[in-house]
């Protein structure tokens, strides 16, 4: 997530972003995207994993929603921007974990 975060000023503009489906890698990049390099609130930023773009929330890939459920959860609580959340509070494996644990109830 970091390497994406950096990356993003760097690229020389306009540029396309594109997975293998363009659903699921694509859709977390762009939302990334859109909370760490524009004002956009977190609700249009989580419109980027949606249906729309053959996103599928109740799959596997959920776990990119999950992300950034998280995020908006703590963001709520304490203000802190994305960048500063993956650097200072994201633990994959416990986000992994609680997915998991979402899933199977």
């Amino acid at each position: 997530l970091l390497e994406l975060i950096y990356l993003f000023p760097t690229l020389q503009r306009p540029f396309v972003l594109h997975c293998k489906s363009g659903a699921d890698r694509a859709g977390l990049a762009s939302a990334i995207y859109l909370l760490t390099q524009t004002d956009a609130p977190i609700a249009d930023a989580k419109e980027q994993l949606s249906l729309r773009y053959l996103h599928i929330r109740a799959s596997k890939t959920g776990v990119l929603d999950h992300v950034l459920d998280l995020y908006e959860i703590r963001h709520a609580e304490t203000g802190i921007g994305f960048r500063d959340w993956v650097e200072q509070d994201y633990d994959q494996a416990a986000s992994n974990a609680s997915f998991a644990a979402k899933r199977r109830k």
